[in-house]
């Protein structure tokens, strides 16, 4: 009789399947099958010690991640895992805390704040304290206190280590960020580690009472975990030795949020764990792999295996040397569009990555102009959108009255005609009497308002009370249903003119999602989902189903794979980073940063790179990166290679170096005939052109054609460059021979 936990895994996945009791490593390498050790084992132990699914706690870093385990733990056990112990980190501290917030001294319904949330809010202490936002800015302040806080520093701690002028800034708004978040009833996600922590260390009963409930205890991605979640592990595990991690150190790239890659080296040695390395990679090509084996294998102290496959392929690393990062992106949208034609890929089947969220500009603009549909990951989010947020808002004030960020957010939209300085006597009525924003507008009559604006104020606070009370009553999508109507959402939002209607569409498809987590979880309310939408992040939102080329960073590349992968940029200050020149720990991330990119890679690898950048105007060489001398030569196929007579801009002074270009001297005879990369140009038919001579024959104030910029006007002239503002485009300097890549328009 076959057995579906265990006949489908290899012979170390089910080693690592059927160790149950003790602690484990299981050191799973890229596209190795992690997720499959982790749910089968789940299964298994349910199987084995007859437990049930409250006693295993399966800990992960995205809901998408957490949601594709308990489906499959599901299909393996035949039992309902909805309610599996299979969390992220920080929903696992929320239940943790929702279960008893008085021993911490909070409510049942506080709010979540969002990095958004908390950042508007110490933006606000900021100018309350008089401090300049200009010369510190409040997203620094708020990365810093959010830092601190991931390390369990309290406000107090930092105070005390604060000996510079920023340090000074971050401490003071510190103690008000931490007691305006406990009059708000408020915490921010760093509290949804921290603040569990303290319920256990303070309150031993009630940490007894969760080490009993989980009698297993399974971590993914455990070299991504920060001191704070290493702690909390700490102490859920005690003395049961129960626990398995899966982890990778070749992927710890997320050094600079937190992440401590020594606990993964840590966790061997802390509980005599045994380790059981997964090799086999079940993604990629052998000329992938051997050419990621290649990067990581020079880290010093990582930790042993080597990624091998039974996926060979004929299809070496493409190598795209381009003039310059405008040639390089539309260098990489013509290898697109050559693979669909060549190979029967779908858009979807492609990704390029970058180092820096900066580079895409480029991307945008050859993917628009060669057609090509396409969706950036790490942009704007769909419950970051301000209709959405806004809406979000009302329900976290109607859920928590003293939520005052969510109160100042939505107190004049739609207009109310109340500004800030009738705001601050509501705010200042509501602190003096101690009650919630919503009992103060209600009763703003007592705070100074008075004519139209007390009855706008009392109508809403009647609006957003009555609701209160409902909570409970209704369902969800009725809940915010009555809402949008009851504040006239939707003729608000028809104020957008030509954007109205695409905002009302992202507000509809709120509901529809409401809707959709209603029909889930019928027993739930309108807060349960809050607090889904609170714990969403960026890989989350990912559309399987759509066709399109996916732009974003190596960092939010992390657990995705695709058919066929772009790495673009691929120069000395890129990749690796300037910043990690003067740090061997630094450096030694970079590697495994650029180790993640090559294995998201199904199929096919493309490394692309310019041999020039522009920097404020001024164009200067720039060196294929060092990282790829260290593919071995036999796995490396020059596929585009331009020479310098097709340099979009200022031409520089050609280096003789080997290190200018990435094949060494010797490699020059294997290199195909040089290629011009086929960029569009623009045409008009609405204006009529002349040829110029030289930049001299342009002045300030011309309008001009650019061959992919269209029509702009010029703005700046020197003797070495203009700088004209494109109607599609923007702001662009062009440099070098104008004459060759523009033309004057004849009124």
């Amino acid at each position: 009789m076959s057995d579906k936990i265990l006949d489908t895994l290899n012979d170390k996945q089910r080693e690592a399947v059927e160790y149950i009791d003790g602690a484990l490593l299981v050191l799973a390498g890229a596209g190795s099958g992690k997720t499959r050790v982790i749910t089968h084992r789940f299964a298994h132990i349910l199987r084995e010690k007859h437990l049930h699914m409250r006693n295993i706690l399966a800990v992960t870093f995205t809901n998408k991640a957490a949601n594709e385990m308990k489906e499959r733990i599901a299909y393996l056990t035949g039992r309902d895992a909805f309610k599996a112990w299979v969390r992220t980190f920080h929903s696992t501290g929320l239940l943790i805390i929702r279960d008893n917030p008085e021993l911490i001294g909070y409510p049942s319904n506080f709010s979540i704040y969002d990095d958004t949330d908390s950042k508007n809010l110490v933006k606000t202490i900021m100018k309350d304290l008089n401090f300049d936002i200009n010369t510190f800015a409040p997203a620094s302040v708020y990365g810093a206190i959010s830092r601190a806080k991931d390390l369990l520093i309290s406000a107090g701690e930092y105070e005390l280590e604060a000996n510079s002028e920023f340090k000074e800034v971050v401490s003071k708004t510190f103690f008000a960020y931490e007691d305006n978040l406990r009059k708000n009833r408020a915490v921010d996600f760093a509290d949804l580690i921290a603040l569990p922590i303290r319920m256990f260390r303070e309150n031993p009963d009630f940490l007894d009472k969760y080490r009993s409930i989980w009698k297993y205890i399974m971590v993914d991605e455990f070299q991504d975990t920060n001191k704070s979640q290493y702690e909390l592990l700490k102490l859920i595990i005690g003395d049961n030795n129960n626990i398995c991690v899966v982890g990778d150190d070749d992927q710890s790239i997320y050094g600079w949020r937190g992440a401590v890659i020594d606990n993964i080296y840590d966790f061997e040695k802390r509980y005599n764990a045994k380790v059981i390395p997964l090799e086999q990679n079940y993604r990629s090509t052998n000329i992938i792999l051997e050419s990621a084996n290649e990067i990581v294998q020079k880290i010093p102290d990582r930790m042993s295996k080597r990624l091998w496959t039974e996926r060979v392929s004929e299809d070496k690393i493409g190598v795209m040397e381009c003039a310059d990062s405008f040639r390089e992106a539309y260098a990489i949208a013509n290898k697109i569009k050559e693979e669909i034609e060549q190979n029967n890929y779908s858009y979807k089947d492609f990704a390029v990555f970058y180092r820096t969220n900066a580079q895409s500009r480029h991307l945008e603009e050859a993917m628009r102009r060669l057609n090509i549909p396409y969706m950036i990951f790490g942009g704007q989010k769909f419950y970051e959108r301000k209709e959405i947020k806004d809406i979000l808002a009302y329900i976290k004030l109607i859920v928590n009255p003293y939520d005052f960020t969510s109160f100042e957010r939505i107190i004049n939209v739609p207009s109310r005609k109340i500004g800030d300085i009738t705001q601050k006597r509501i705010t200042g009525y509501a602190l003096s009497k101690g009650i919630s924003y919503i009992e103060a507008i209600t009763d703003a009559k007592s705070a100074g308002l008075k004519g139209g604006v007390l009855e706008n104020a009392v109508n809403l606070g009647e609006i957003l009370f009555e609701l209160n009370q409902s909570v409970e009553n209704l369902s969800p999508t009725n809940f915010v249903k009555i809402l949008i109507d009851a504040v006239r959402f939707k003729d608000y939002i028809s104020g957008y003119d030509s954007d109205g209607l695409d905002r009302w569409s992202n507000v509809e498809e709120l509901i529809n999602s409401i809707r959709i987590f209603e029909t889930i979880n019928p027993e739930l309310n309108i807060a349960d989902f809050l607090n889904e939408v609170s714990l969403q992040s960026s890989i989350d939102d990912m559309e399987n189903e759509r066709d399109y080329v996916s732009l974003m960073t190596i960092h939010n590349a992390k657990g995705l794979e695709f058919g066929v992968v772009f790495v673009s940029g691929v120069v000395n200050g890129l990749i690796p980073h300037s910043s990690s020149i003067n740090s061997i720990k630094e450096m030694n991330e970079e590697r495994r940063l650029f180790y993640v990119a090559i294995t998201r890679a199904k199929d096919k690898l493309y490394l692309s790179y310019p041999l020039v950048k522009m920097s404020y105007g001024e164009n200067s060489d720039v060196e294929a990166s060092e990282f790829l001398a260290e593919i071995p030569e036999q796995y490396i196929e020059m596929t585009v290679k331009e020479k310098t007579e097709f340099y979009a801009y200022d031409k520089p002074s050609v280096k003789t170096s080997s290190r200018n270009s990435f094949y060494k001297p010797k490699r020059e005879t294997k290199i195909p005939v040089s290629q011009k990369i086929e960029i569009p140009v623009i045409t008009s038919d609405r204006a009529k052109t002349a040829k110029i001579s030289s930049i001299k024959d342009i002045s300030v104030g011309d309008k001009v054609i650019h061959g992919v910029f269209g029509i702009g006007k010029v703005e700046f002239v020197s003797e070495k460059m203009i700088q004209a503002k494109f109607e599609d485009y923007g702001l662009q300097q062009i440099g070098g021979n104008v004459a060759l890549s523009i033309q004057k328009v004849v009124e």
